[in-house]
């Protein structure tokens, strides 16, 4: 007879600071359960996310969590998915471009597997399912759109709400409360398809440590935690970033810098989402059309500025996290000919058609006319 209660578990981490508790791995997993199930009620749930927001989470707390969260997904299967990276973009881009787009179809054009998932973010000017929109490219609505892109192309975008509704609600939670919660940690934690590589960006340095840790009580073969770009899973082209990687059970702090890859510090005007026309005017917001003609330019190798550098470093940490190079200087090369050779420009043309014909034809399985 399971004796555990939402007042009891509430109770247990809102002592404050110094008065909370972590809870153990059953008492994590009854939490989350109890609140996907609809037990707990609307007020319990957001007195135990802030009151877990203010204790923050522990490293088993996490796990627990998230293998609770887990046991609600749809089952992806992809038809090969050793060289497949798990890419989820939970941050907020205030200041700087989506370049993980761009480094993405250039890391699949490389040869490496992109799977990434998000969702809309309505407290946001606009969010990166805008630019995908104005790029023209396929956004997968549930584990069946993912598992028929992916037997298509290498890379795959899927919207978190028509997969795992239960954790999208508690994500948009993020308009009421006011603050993110614990949801956005675990939906980076996720790994939708169970791939054997994540690539994690996290905002705050205490869960560098902390969400390397899970994946590891996880069991999960390899990962990259980095202090990304605005919390989403970018290097920075314009100073240092420090990451956690764990491989087979061994975890190692890293630092990137650009002359990893061979590449120059360049300023942080090089990734503003800003046009220069935006900056000397003033202008408060770029737009989702200004990123979408940036990456676009980039991906047919229009730019030889420090952004097309930016795009490079990221896609070698992709290539690399995919395990086609054993080192970011290894991986840059690859990065560089997909530009160059237009493979980059290609494949993204190639989605953009798929993106076309599935809008003429949603009910159609057949593309033969995409290639890999």
């Amino acid at each position: 007879m399971n004796t555990l209660s939402m007042d009891q578990i509430i109770a247990k981490i809102g002592k404050g600071l110094k008065g909370a508790k972590d809870l153990t791995w059953e008492e994590a997993k009854f939490s989350l359960n109890a609140i996907i199930e609809g037990d707990a009620t609307d007020s319990q749930v957001g007195a135990f996310l802030m009151a877990m927001r203010i204790k923050t989470e522990s490293i088993g707390e996490l796990a627990a969590f998230t293998s609770a969260a887990r046991r609600y997904m749809p089952p992806i299967q992809f038809p090969d998915s050793t060289h497949m990276v798990d890419l989820p973009l939970y941050g907020e881009k205030h200041n700087t471009l989506h370049i993980v787009v761009a480094a993405s179809l250039v890391a699949s054009a490389a040869g490496a597997g992109m799977f990434l998932h998000g969702v809309e973010n309505p407290s946001l000017g606009y969010d990166l399912s805008q630019v995908l929109q104005q790029l023209n490219l396929p956004i997968a609505q549930s584990a069946l759109e993912a598992t028929e892109q992916a037997s298509e192309h290498a890379w795959v975008y899927m919207d978190l709400a028509g997969y795992h509704p239960p954790l999208t609600k508690l994500l948009d939670l993020r308009q009421e409360l006011g603050v993110q919660n614990l949801a956005h940690q675990i939906a980076r934690l996720l790994n939708p398809a169970q791939l054997p590589s994540q690539v994690i960006g996290i905002a705050h340095p205490p869960y560098l440590n902390k969400m390397v840790e899970a994946l590891d009580m996880l069991r999960t073969p390899r990962a990259l935690i980095i202090q990304g770009v605005e919390g989403l899973p970018e290097l920075s082209i314009s100073g240092p970033s420090s990451a956690q990687e764990l491989r087979s059970g061994h975890i190692s702090p890293l630092t990137f810098r650009p002359e990893d890859a061979g590449l120059r510090f360049a300023p942080f005007q090089a990734m503003s989402a800003k046009s220069s026309h935006e900056e000397a005017s003033g202008a408060s917001s770029a737009s989702p059309k200004y990123e979408a003609q940036v990456i676009i330019q980039l991906l047919e190798n229009r730019q030889q500025s420090d952004q097309r550098a930016w795009v490079i470093f990221n896609a070698a940490l992709l290539i690399y996290a995919a395990g086609l190079a054993s080192s970011l200087a290894q991986a840059t090369p690859m990065a560089n000919d997909a530009l160059e050779s237009g493979k980059a420009g290609q494949f993204y043309q190639t989605l953009v058609r798929y993106q076309a014909h599935k809008a003429q034809h949603p009910d159609s399985r057949s593309f033969p006319f995409v290639t890999a």
